[in-house]
Parts: structure tokens; C-alpha cells; sequence
């Protein structure tokens, strides 16, 4: 999948470097683990949809061994007009079972390039999960380094804490834009990593605004939400309100990312008024 994983122009300039298997998933896994035995650091870039065909691979031939494979997950969440078949939902909840992992999520091409170069640092098994097509249109001003496990808190508030990962980062900073026009104070985290988790920052946050919102371009189970919900009953945070903004468990049929993200209420407007819906009834329950 040379030319749908963006590899065409690396192909033709370093061709003793580049391995097409062709449509043989579990194949090109243990591939690439036989390589990371041998002492290389390869990066195997496959459709979020077609690393459940190698998933046994995954773990028996990569992590049990904990190789230095950065498995690069491409068309992660909706993608659009690719169909039901295609869209990649399932990752982060299946990888995340696995244990020697580490999933890491970028909020947009700078910080995608910033986890390539640290995932060639931790010479371990590694998950890097980036969606079809470019960035949003939102441009983050800073990028702080990436540090295992550490999440980015990329605005400071008071009255709701919204987590994203990946690309609902763009998302949950323009869903605090459009609070802060109501006088809500939202506290805005890029995740990062959805495994290691960053817990104690998280939880921070959480129990200074005892409200958190969670949106993730996956399903709602077993991903960033469910993290948080365990990690909330770890802590015994039962004065804590939770909302998870993910795809519902079922099978996703085919439409454009803006029709599927309207229709599933995982577009900016929706989740904005849910959190002002929630901050308003709070007021009123107060002033009673």
C-alpha cells in the first residue's frame, strides 16, 4: 500500500530500505519483527482496519518478544468515503489490551514527526495512530517534547476538563473556544499517549474541575473514555462527572467524515452544548 500510506517518493529513493509484501498483513508483522531481531528499527505502516488480520502477530511475534517495531496506523477513526469495511474504529481499544505496548496519537504532522523520532528512542513495540488525509485546520502554536507517558495541557480552566487524542485535539480546543463565549472556563489536554496513560496529570485536572470530557475518533469501548472511567474508579472519584464523546458499539456504515461526525454528535457545535446544557443545570440545581 505504497502509494496509500504516502510512500512512493521513500520508495524510489531508498528502494534497498523499502519492503512491499503486498496484501499480507500478518506476513509483513513478522517481517518486520525478524528485522528488529536482527538489531534494525522498522516501521510498518498498515491500515487501521487491516491490523486485525495481523493481530496474532502482533503479539506473539513483536511484543511478547517486546521488539523495537513502530507499528504506524494509518486511516485511524472515519475515513470517509472508504466505506463500513474501512473504517478504523477498533485500534485503540484492541492494542490497548496488549501488554508491552506504547500508544501514542498525534495532534497534527509536527507532533506525528516528533513521535517517529521518540519511538526509534524506546526500542520497544510501539503503536503511532494518525487518521486519513491532512491536518485540521486549526493550528496549535506550541509542541512540548514528547516524553513517555506525559500528556500536554494545552489550556488552563477551572469549570470542565476536555481530553482528546489524535485528531480530537483540534476538536476539544475549538469546543473550549466556544465555551469560553459563555463564560465557561474549559482546561484543554492532548493525551498523547492513551497507554502509558498520563494518570496523575489527568486526575489533577479532573479533581479540580469535577467535571471531564473525553473525545476520541474510535469506539467507546475500550479507548480513551474507558481509560478514564477506570482510572476515575481506581481513584474512587464517584463526585466525578464523566462524558465520553466516541463512536457507539456497532459497525459504522459508509458517509463523509462531516456526515458521520454530525450524525454521531461528535462534531465542535454538539459537544459545546452539552458541556453548557451540563454548566447551566448545575447553576440552577445550586441556586435552589
Amino acid at each position: 500500500m505504497k502509494d496509500g500510506t504516502g510512500l512512493t517518493e521513500f520508495a524510489k529513493q531508498y528502494p534497498e530500505r523499502y519492503f512491499d509484501v503486498g496484501i499480507a498483513e500478518q506476513h509483513a508483522l513478522t517481517f518486520a519483527a525478524g528485522l528488529a531481531k536482527e538489531g534494525m528499527i522498522p516501521f510498518i505502516p498498515i491500515y487501521s482496519s487491516f491490523y486485525q488480520r495481523g493481530y496474532d502477530q502482533v503479539i506473539h511475534d513483536i511484543c511478547i518478544q517486546k521488539l523495537p517495531v513502530v507499528m504506524c496506523v494509518d486511516r485511524a477513526g472515519i475515513v470517509g468515503n472508504d466505506g463500513e469495511t474501512h473504517q478504523g474504529l477498533l485500534d485503540l481499544a484492541f492494542f490497548k489490551l496488549v501488554p508491552n505496548i506504547t500508544i501514542m496519537a498525534p495532534k497534527d504532522f509536527k507532533e506525528l514527526h516528533q513521535m517517529m523520532d521518540f519511538a526509534i528512542t524506546l526500542k520497544r513495540p510501539v503503536v503511532i495512530r494518525y487518521p486519513r488525509g491532512g491536518e485540521s485546520q486549526f493550528k496549535f502554536e506550541k509542541h512540548q517534547e514528547i516524553k513517555l507517558g506525559k500528556s500536554e495541557i494545552l489550556k488552563t480552566g477551572k469549570d470542565v476538563t476536555i481530553i482528546g487524542i489524535g485528531k480530537t485535539v483540534s476538536t476539544a480546543v475549538e469546543v473550549a473556544q466556544k465555551l469560553a463565549e459563555n463564560d465557561i472556563n474549559a482546561e484543554v489536554i492532548n493525551a498523547r499517549f492513551l497507554k502509558p496513560l498520563d494518570k496523575n496529570k489527568i486526575i489533577s485536572s479532573i479533581f479540580k474541575t469535577k467535571f471531564v470530557v473525553t473525545i476520541e475518533d474510535g469506539t467507546s469501548i475500550g479507548g480513551l473514555g474507558s481509560s478514564i472511567k477506570e482510572l476515575l474508579v481506581d481513584k474512587k472519584a464517584k463526585h466525578i462527572k464523566l462524558k465520553t464523546f466516541a463512536y457507539p458499539d456497532e459497525f459504522i456504515k459508509h458517509g463523509s467524515v462531516q456526515e458521520l461526525e454530525k450524525q454521531y454528535g461528535m462534531d465542535v457545535q454538539n459537544i459545546a452544548n452539552y458541556v453548557k446544557k451540563e454548566k447551566i443545570s448545575k447553576k440552577v440545581l445550586q441556586k435552589k
